[in-house]
C-alpha cells in the first residue's frame, strides 16, 4: 500500500521535491492454537509457471498454510480453518449494480471442528450451501456465514456457497484520508466496480478466511456485459464469449492472502509489455479515461529490473497494473491496483514522476508483502519498511532525493506517527497503515544497511525473499535470519526500533 496521504487526505506532493510518499468470530475459535508445522522444508514453498507460460494445475497443498488468529483485528479470519483454494465463478450486472456467484472453496481443518465459520458481508442473499456435496442451512454469526460442519484435525473438504447482492464496502480503520469509500468491493455511479481492501475487505465480494496467515490459490471467472472487462490478481489465462457475455478467466497459482485478492470491473483498454527476461505485463486503462498516465506505466520494465538487480528475480510468473477510481494503491498480487485519482488533487494530468515512483513502491511489494507475507498485522512493517525503503533507495539512485535529506524527513515523520498510532512493531488497531508502519522500519534497515554495506545488505534481502518465497513470516523469524545471514546480532537494534514509543 502506497504512504498515507500527509493532511486531511491529501498527498502534498510536488515534482520538484519529491517529498516521502507512496505510502472466524475470535469467541467461537477460541479453542484455536497454531497447528504444528507439517512437513515441508523451509524455503522449498511452490513455485509458479515460468514467465511467459501459462499456470498449470497446481498441486494439492499449494495453498496449504498455518493460520493463526490476528490479535489487531480479532474478528476477521478463523485459524480453526485452512483454505487451501478458492474457486470464485462471477457475474457483474453493472446496471443493477449486482454481483452473484458461486464460491467453492477447498478447505483444511487446522483441528476438529463442527463449523465451518467465514467472513461474509450480510450485504449478500445466500441462495444455497454444501458441504462435501451435501446441502446445508447457513447462518450469521456478526461478519461471518456458518454452516454446519464436523471435520476431523487435517480433514479436507469443499464448501460451496451460491449468493447474490449489492456490495458494500466496510470501514477503514484507519486516521488515512484516501479510503473515503471503505475497504472491498464499491461501486461507481456508471456501474463500475472496483476493489482495495488491507486490512480486511475480501468478505464484500466472497466468502474468506480473511486474515494474512491464510494465504491459498485462485480460480476466478467473472462474466461481464460485452465490451466489459473483469481484471483481478493473478494471470489472465482466457476469455470467452458467450450470449451471457465475455468472461475473464484469471488464476493464481502462487499462495495469495486474500488482502492482496483485486476485482476491477468496467471498460477497459488492455495494453501488453515485456519486462525483464521476457516477464509478461499487462496494463489495464480506463478507456477514454486514463491514456495520460501510459508513459508512466511503461517505465513498469525498467523498475522491475531495477528491483531485480536488488532483491533477486521477479517472484510471479506475470506483472500488470490496473487503474481505478481511486486515491490510493495497493500492492494486489501480480496485479497493482492504481488509483486513477492519485496526484491529481493539485495538478491534472497527475504528476508522472510521482506515479512512477509510486509504482516503484508497489512493485516492491510483490517481493516483501506479497511473495513474503506477515503471520498477522503486527508484522505490516515487513512489508512496508522493504518497500518504503527501496523507494527511498530508488529516489536517490534517480537523483530525485539525496540520502540526507531522506534521513531527514523520515525521522520526522515518524516521530509524528508514533505517539498518535504506536510503534511499528505493536500499532494500535484504528490507526491501520498509518506512517508509524513505513518510517521506523525503513530507517532500521538503512542501519542495518549501514552496519554491512551494500554487499552482505542486498545478499542479506535476496535470500530474505528467495527463502521464504510463498510463506508467512514473524519478526523472530526475520532477527534470527538477519542475525545468521549478517554474522552479527541486530536483536537489540531491530526490538528498539519496532518496540519504541519514540523515534531511536
Amino acid at each position: 500500500m502506497r504512504e498515507p496521504p500527509t493532511v486531511a487526505g491529501v498527498t502534498l506532493v510536488r515534482r520538484a521535491i519529491h517529498a516521502a510518499i507512496a505510502v472466524a468470530v475470535i469467541a467461537a475459535s477460541a479453542g484455536c492454537t497454531p497447528v504444528p508445522q507439517l512437513a515441508r522444508t523451509p524455503g522449498t514453498a511452490k513455485t509458479s509457471a515460468a514467465p511467459g507460460g501459462l499456470p498449470g494445475e497446481p498441486g494439492p497443498d499449494a495453498g496449504l498454510s498455518m493460520p493463526v488468529a490476528d490479535p489487531l483485528y480479532p474478528n476477521y479470519g478463523n485459524p480453526c480453518l485452512d483454505v487451501l483454494r478458492y474457486q470464485l465463478n462471477l457475474a457483474w450486472s453493472p446496471q443493477q449494480r449486482e454481483l452473484s456467484g458461486t464460491a467453492s472453496l477447498t478447505i483444511r481443518a487446522t483441528k476438529a471442528v463442527n463449523e465451518i465459520s467465514l467472513d461474509f458481508s450480510d450485504a449478500y442473499t445466500v441462495d444455497s450451501a454444501t458441504v462435501g456435496g451435501a446441502s446445508v442451512r447457513s447462518s450469521r454469526r456478526g461478519n461471518d456465514v456458518v454452516v454446519p460442519a464436523t471435520l476431523a484435525r487435517d480433514a479436507r473438504t469443499t464448501f460451496v456457497l451460491t449468493y447474490h447482492g449489492t456490495p458494500r464496502p466496510v470501514p477503514m480503520p484507519s486516521g488515512r484520508g484516501d479510503f473515503p469509500e471503505g475497504l472491498g468491493l464499491r461501486t461507481a455511479p456508471g456501474g463500475e466496480a472496483w476493489t482495495m481492501q488491507e486490512p480486511y475487505g475480501a468478505l464484500t465480494w466472497y466468502p474468506a478466511n480473511d486474515q494474512p496467515s491464510d494465504e491459498a490459490i485462485y480460480d476466478i471467472s467473472v462474466t461481464v456485459p460485452k465490451g466489459w472487462a473483469a481484471v483481478a490478481h493473478g494471470q489472465l489465462v482466457g476469455v470467452e464469449s458467450s450470449e451471457a457475455g465475455d468472461t475473464y478467466r484469471w488464476r493464481a497459482v502462487d499462495p495469495v492472502a486474500s488482502y492482496l485478492a483485486t476485482l476491477a470491473v468496467g471498460q477497459y483498454t488492455k495494453l501488453t509489455d515485456s519486462g525483464p527476461r521476457g516477464l509478461p505485463i499487462t496494463y489495464w486503462l480506463r478507456t477514454g479515461k486514463d491514456d495520460y498516465v501510459e508513459p508512466a506505466l511503461r517505465k513498469t520494465p525498467a523498475l522491475l529490473a531495477w528491483l531485480e538487480e536488488r532483491f533477486g528475480p521477479y517472484p510471479f510468473p506475470t506483472a500488470g497494473v490496473v487503474l481505478v477510481d481511486s486515491l490510493s494503491a495497493m500492492e494486489t498480487q501480480q496485479m497493482v491496483t492504481y488509483g486513477a485519482r492519485l496526484g491529481t488533487q493539485y495538478d491534472f494530468p497527475a504528476d508522472l514522476d510521482l506515479v512512477e515512483e509510486i509504482l516503484l513502491h508497489e512493485f516492491a511489494h510483490q517481493w516483501f508483502g506479497d511473495s513474503v507475507t506477515p503471520k498477522d498485522w503486527r508484522g505490516m512493517w515487513l512489508n512496508e519498511g522493504f518497500a518504503m525503503y527501496a523507494q527511498w533507495l530508488w529516489s536517490v539512485d534517480k537523483g530525485r532525493n539525496t540520502d540526507a535529506g531522506w534521513v531527514s524527513r523520515a525521522r520526522k515523520s515518524d516521530a509524528e506517527s508514533r505517539p498518535v498510532a504506536g510503534p511499528p512493531g505493536n500499532p494500535h488497531p484504528d490507526h491501520f497503515g498509518e506512517h508509524n508502519v513505513y518510517m521506523g522500519p525503513a530507517l532500521m534497515l538503512h542501519e542495518i544497511h549501514r552496519a554491512v554495506g551494500d554487499a552482505a545488505f542486498f545478499a542479506m534481502a535476496r535470500d530474505w525473499v528467495q527463502t521464504q518465497r510463498n510463506q508467512q513470516v514473524d519478526r523472530a523469524g526475520f532477527i534470527a535470519f538477519v542475525n545468521r545471514h549478517t554474522g552479527r546480532d541486530f536483536t537489540a537494534l531491530i526490538n528498539r526500533w519496532l518496540d519504541s514509543p519514540t523515534t531511536p
